[in-house]
């Protein structure tokens, strides 16, 4: 079916209201990957943060819940598959939209090339290791074949992809989460509260801030419910209790798995543990379970396999919007016939995260090539968590001050965009990471940077091209809707 746009052009509905809340909630909470964030985003964390990892988990997991409760204010008014690029849109203007689309042009598709990176370097290790295939370029088989399985979840109906979501994540947050209690439970009599010592950190705060840069890496993904907001039902109840539900959840899971790693391997050998070891928490498996290791094992690839088929789901939802707004290749904007999925953009995006990450495997090797990409993506999500708090800020302090809550609308998205300019100051000035991986910190500085110039140009020279950012195309079905009015202007 077709319909007609804001500029009088045609456009292919979504699968619209078709999914509920436990679908629209694993969307977020496997876009963040819990099981293999904690094996390997937290675990970049420990070099720097060191015992006082759950201290940098602990204030990541706080300015994410101020970022959430911004998008989740703005979900509940703005149902749309545009996701956080049409809250900016509507809330700082049409200008903001577009650079927030432009910044998640590069982080959203990064995310599915650095995990089947990161899952052509885990499967290798375990076939090398355990097995016996002694292939030292078997990584890009693992690449190649995560590709096909996500490809295959996301071509079909977003009832099929987001079911399997909810199957898959449960799994890997039972597996972790038994693990975790196992050793607080095996080392109870020597649990404190030194793990939230900032003391206990390279460079004290300084180690902590810079800890935080990764620990944020794991939360990414807890507004990916967001672009599903024309095909959730009831979405402006759904959307906004995925995203804060899902980032007090998951934030708990990993406070409660760092601090339960930090006595599991024991608190003055944990660094080394940490470090040392190729993959510490099947390592930890072994110790606690014997050959259970395999279920964590199983459970990491699982997380992969969840997280990139929720990433390719939000990152295409986003390209349909995109295209339907004028502001992407038009092909983007199709939909499957049957499967109501946007298929053009799955094509394409399964086409790229192969390429880039074949590419980025061969030049530096799977583990610093997953790295790499990483790095190039934190810094930019950041960037768009505060433009999104900023923009929950300025709409209910302007055009909709009469519904003004101090604690929702000011002090928590104040508060998260103060926390997160803590990480991108070490991340960028005063301790950046070394080469290569600091190629991706001018990566990110020089996208950013374009795109702040395309914006400006093209809200000066081609305004037209933006008046669709604020559309929002599908009304909730039984929940009345606040009119679509024009985003306030600030100029």
């Amino acid at each position: 079916m077709e319909a007609a746009s804001a500029t009088g052009g045609r456009f292919e509905h979504l699968r619209e209201h078709s999914i509920g809340l436990p679908q629209v909630l694993f969307q977020s909470i496997t876009h963040m990957a819990p099981a293999a964030a904690v094996a390997y985003s937290i675990f970049i964390s420990v070099p720097e943060a060191h015992q006082a990892l759950p201290l940098s988990v602990g204030l990541a997991l706080i300015a994410c819940i101020c970022a959430a409760t911004a998008i989740g204010q703005l979900a509940k008014l703005y149902p749309s598959a545009g996701g956080m690029y049409t809250y900016t849109a509507r809330s700082l203007g049409p200008w903001a939209g577009f650079l927030v689309a432009w910044l998640f042009i590069l982080f959203e598709p990064l995310v599915a090339p650095f995990l089947y990176l990161e899952f052509g370097w885990a499967m290798s290790d375990v076939f090398e290791n355990s097995i016996g295939w002694h292939y030292s370029g078997q990584w890009w088989v693992w690449v190649a074949l995560m590709t096909v399985i996500v490809f295959l979840l996301t071509y079909r109906d977003i009832r099929l992809s987001t079911t399997a979501g909810v199957i898959l994540g449960a799994f890997e947050i039972g597996i972790f989460a038994a693990l975790a209690l196992w050793m607080l439970f095996s080392n109870v009599g020597d649990l404190n509260g030194q793990p939230f010592n900032p003391g206990h950190a390279s460079g004290g705060w300084s180690g902590v801030f810079k800890g935080m840069v990764f620990a944020i890496l794991a939360f990414i993904g807890f507004e990916a419910a967001a672009p599903l907001g024309e095909e959730a039902k009831h979405p402006r109840r759904t959307v906004p209790r995925a995203v804060v539900g899902s980032a007090i959840a998951i934030g708990l899971f990993y406070v409660l798995c760092s601090y339960a790693w930090v006595f599991g391997a024991g608190f003055d050998s944990f660094v080394k543990q940490a470090t040392e070891n190729p993959d510490p928490w099947r390592s930890l498996g072994k110790v606690f379970w014997g050959s259970g290791w395999v279920l964590i094992f199983l459970a990491i690839c699982n997380s992969i396999a969840a997280n990139s088929n929720a990433a390719v789901n939000a990152a295409t939802r986003v390209f349909y919007a995109l295209a339907r707004n004028g502001l992407a290749p038009r092909p983007l904007g199709r939909t499957h016939e049957r499967f109501k999925t946007p298929h053009v953009a799955i094509v394409w995006m399964s086409a790229f995260a192969l390429v880039l990450s074949l590419a980025f495997g061969w030049k530096w090797g799977p583990l610093t090539g997953f790295s790499m990409i990483a790095t190039m993506a934190v810094p930019v999500v950041i960037l768009v968590y505060m433009l999104v708090s900023a923009g929950c800020v300025s709409l209910y302090t302007h055009a909709r001050r009469s519904e003004l809550n101090p604690l929702l609308h000011v002090v928590l998205p104040v508060g998260g965009i103060v926390l997160f300019f803590f990480p991108l100051y070490y991340q960028f000035y005063k301790s950046p990471p070394d080469y290569p991986v600091r190629y991706a910190n001018w990566v990110a500085v020089a996208w950013t940077v374009l795109g702040i110039l395309l914006t400006a140009w093209i809200a000066t020279a081609r305004p037209e091209r933006l008046r669709d950012m604020e559309r929002v195309y599908v009304e909730d079905e039984t929940e009345g809707a606040p009119p679509d009015a024009p985003a306030p202007s600030l100029a």
